[in-house]
């Protein structure tokens, strides 16, 4: 229901129809994402850890094929998209997927003792492999999946049991990272402007932030009434995606918005228990990484809406436009159904 409101104007004005985003999100999102989670719920989740790498290997070879020009998707202004038919897939969001199933099952092949050596096998094994994919996902670029990724996949392995001197390596690397990022200039370099100086320039870099905050405010205690925004009257960019939170903040106000960040905080409760519950390591790893990639996802989507955080693109999971986002959060729900069957 958010999502007929948010993208009624664009569609329109776009495609000549008001439900045209709420139709794609159905097909390629809801209905294919609903039959794999039904899927995953039904098949045990330990036959994950035997093709593991498999999995990750092929969703690695799906994101490459970004970058042959004749695969991807007409006036996309990055390397993520894939046009396969009347479908556009974005490959790099079932990394978050993939890579902790990978992660998970790598590390349950290893003693707590192995998995604290700053130089043992499956620490060298996970910064090598995240850092394959950063490199990846930085060229296309994807930069806020691989900051979900990076987050829920350091969450993964400090629960497995994380020396102190391995998160100073990690957060070395990643600060170094960061400068280097920084130091190259670009979109990334602009955003972080924008960030710390939105005020400056609300009619240029601190655009979307500024109506961000607007339809924010606007919407009060209670909102200015459902299906009413004015900010998705071509004011507020992506308002339909990325920026739907502030959508409902105006539609719906504090009390609306403080009823979906509610439901996010019984979503990470859950996730929680399940893995509390799980019977084996495996499964632990697993509920705790997939809970932590949707949970991180709202944080920093709602963060950037408030001007808490940078923008980066991240979209509000389960409500968003966005089929392969939804995808990969639906098949999520399936397996941690499934490890909660088995608790």
């Amino acid at each position: 229901m958010i999502l007929i409101s948010a993208s009624s104007v664009v569609g329109e004005q776009t495609y000549g129809d008001v439900f045209y985003f709420v139709k794609r999100q159905l097909f390629q999102g809801v209905f294919l994402g609903l039959l794999l989670a039904w899927l995953m719920s039904k098949i045990d989740y330990h036959k994950l850890k035997k093709g593991a790498l498999i999995l990750l290997g092929l969703n690695v070879l799906f994101v490459l094929l970004g970058f042959i020009p004749a695969l991807q998707l007409p006036g996309a202004t990055s390397q993520r998209w894939l046009k396969i038919g009347a479908l556009s897939v974005q490959p790099s969001e079932f990394l978050k997927l993939t890579f902790i199933i990978f992660l998970s099952a790598l590390l349950t092949k290893f003693s707590l003792l192995e998995r604290k050596r700053i130089w043992g096998k499956p620490f060298i094994f996970y910064v090598l492999s995240l850092g394959l994919i950063a490199f990846i996902l930085i060229e296309q670029p994807s930069t806020g999946t691989l900051i979900v990724l990076g987050l829920a996949s350091l969450l993964v392995y400090f629960i497995s049991g994380m020396s102190g001197r391995q998160i100073l390596v990690v957060a070395l690397v990643g600060v170094m990272g960061f400068s280097l990022l920084m130091a190259q200039g670009g979109y990334r370099k602009e955003r972080i402007k924008s960030f710390l100086a939105a005020q400056d320039d609300p009619m240029g870099k601190g655009y979307q932030i500024s109506q961000s905050l607007i339809g924010i405010g606007s919407g009060g205690l209670w909102g200015i009434g459902f299906g009413r925004s004015v900010q998705k009257f071509n004011y507020l960019p992506q308002s339909h995606s990325d920026a739907i939170f502030s959508i409902i903040a105006e539609e719906l106000g504090f009390i609306g918005a403080g009823c979906i960040i509610i439901l996010y905080i019984l979503f990470l409760s859950v996730g929680v228990k399940i893995a509390r519950g799980s019977p084996d390591s495996f499964g632990k790893f697993l509920a705790v990484g997939l809970t932590a990639n949707i949970i991180i996802q709202a944080l920093i989507n709602i963060g950037a809406m408030c001007k808490l955080l940078p923008i980066t693109g991240i979209p509000l999971p389960f409500i968003s436009y966005g089929g392969s986002a939804l995808t990969t959060n639906l098949i999520s729900i399936g397996i941690l159904s499934n490890i909660a069957k088995q608790s």
